[in-house]
């Protein structure tokens, strides 16, 4: 994911304007993999503000995949912290970005459940 994913411009956009990375060698910080339950690497995980988990991505993924899975981590730790007008606007660029995406079920489920609830 180094080589073609992780630098992908949509990718480094999108992580810049929702997420703080960080990067763990899990070899070298093992209370943290184990924190996480990393079992594989890579292993993405989405936390909130908190530190609590709302969405975790295992394998490498190419972009197409990979950014459709950020967002909707990223719509699910807004709609889990009952800031649904924000998960509904993130949900909604999954949907109309990735129809196609294997996340996109759960998306719209979500994004149904956060629009009742932003009105």
């Amino acid at each position: 994911m180094d080589a073609g994913t992780y630098p992908d411009p949509a990718i480094v956009k999108l992580v810049h304007d929702h997420l703080i990375a960080v990067r763990v060698q899990i070899q070298s910080n093992p209370v943290l993999a184990q924190r996480f339950a990393v079992q594989y690497t890579p292993t993405v995980v989405i936390l909130d503000e908190d530190g609590k988990e709302h969405h975790r991505s295992v394998g490498a993924l190419p972009p197409q995949d990979f950014i459709p899975s950020l967002l909707l981590g990223i719509g699910k730790a807004h709609y889990e912290n009952r800031r649904f007008k924000r998960s509904g606007k993130v949900l909604a660029e999954l949907l109309s970005a990735y129809p196609q995406s294997r996340w996109t079920a759960e998306a719209s489920n979500l994004k149904r459940a956060a629009d009742k609830l932003s009105h």
